[in-house]
């Protein structure tokens, strides 16, 4: 009895030997992941210098977003955070934009990697990278126009099972995205639909680089938008609810912020694209 208790001890021991090794295996390949070093771009747009810059950069910074994870007044906030995959902090940009000049600015938007080459993660540089030069000019003028105030945001922490998603490739940071997609524009239809094509862009980012959907779990092709009456689409880009009152997750929460601004033109425009696509794609 006493030498099958001491083999069942050992058997423990070993056991949580190999779990421990295991553990710290995939902490150090995942973190060395983490901490790549990608190339960093050549060149770099500078701020836009004009009186309109700021306030058309603003314009930029609600639609595309970053108000979402940045907060209102681009201080930072918590954005995400389960106890098994990871925790997000957005950084205090009022204090980044400081630290940064242009064209790390751009790099850091439009390529997702800071000054030292390293990747950012959770950053939508796959959306991001679709900014023209003059626009980027605009986006960092209104960074550069925001007073310093707050506090930095705490680093972001990865947990146990974003660690796995990390080696297995179902989470990857924004260089890897921007790569992915790099010469992969959205459809052209001609210059009487590029204003849609134009607004667009700030779909990539929830619906996919070509709006297939799933770029998000919940984010559906938008074809579907195609078959929205007129006015039920209008709501729902600013309220955030659907026909029939329906609300529509993460929608329902980032639309009332990003594009409760668009004109009716302009929502007409990108519906007249969206349906463009529709038509156009060659059948299944």
């Amino acid at each position: 009895m006493v030498s099958v208790r001491r083999w069942a001890v050992r058997g423990v021991i070993a056991l949580a030997g190999i779990v421990l090794f295991v553990a710290v295996g995939v902490w150090i390949s995942s973190q060395l992941v983490i901490e790549k070093r990608w190339p960093i771009p050549a060149g770099g747009v500078a701020a836009a210098r004009d009186p309109g810059a700021a306030a058309r950069g603003k314009l930029l910074a609600t639609r595309f977003g970053c108000t979402d994870c940045h907060g209102g007044d681009l201080t930072g906030s918590k954005f995400f955070d389960d106890p098994q995959i990871a925790r997000f902090w957005a950084p205090n940009l009022t204090l980044v934009a400081g630290k940064y000049s242009d064209a790390q600015l751009d790099h850091a938007l439009r390529a997702g990697v800071r000054p030292s080459g390293q990747g950012l993660w959770v950053m939508p540089s796959e959306m991001l990278m679709r900014l023209t030069d003059a626009e980027t000019a605009d986006l960092i003028a209104y960074l550069r126009s925001l007073k310093p105030v707050g506090e930095a945001r705490p680093a972001k922490l990865i947990r146990a099972k974003g660690r796995i998603g990390v080696l297995i490739g179902k989470f990857k940071a924004a260089p890897s995205l921007v790569a992915e997609i790099q010469g992969q524009p959205l459809p052209d239809y001609g210059p009487g639909l590029a204003e849609g094509r134009r607004l667009a862009r700030a779909c990539v980012e929830c619906h996919g680089s070509q709006l297939q959907g799933g770029a998000l779990a919940e984010a559906p092709d938008l074809n579907i938008a195609a078959a929205y009456d007129p006015a039920d689409f209008k709501r729902l880009l600013r309220t955030g609810i659907a026909a029939g009152n329906r609300r529509l997750g993460l929608m329902s929460e980032s639309a009332p912020i990003r594009f409760r601004n668009l004109s009716d033109a302009e929502i007409e425009a990108l519906q007249a694209y969206l349906k463009a696509r529709v038509e156009r794609q060659p059948p299944a």
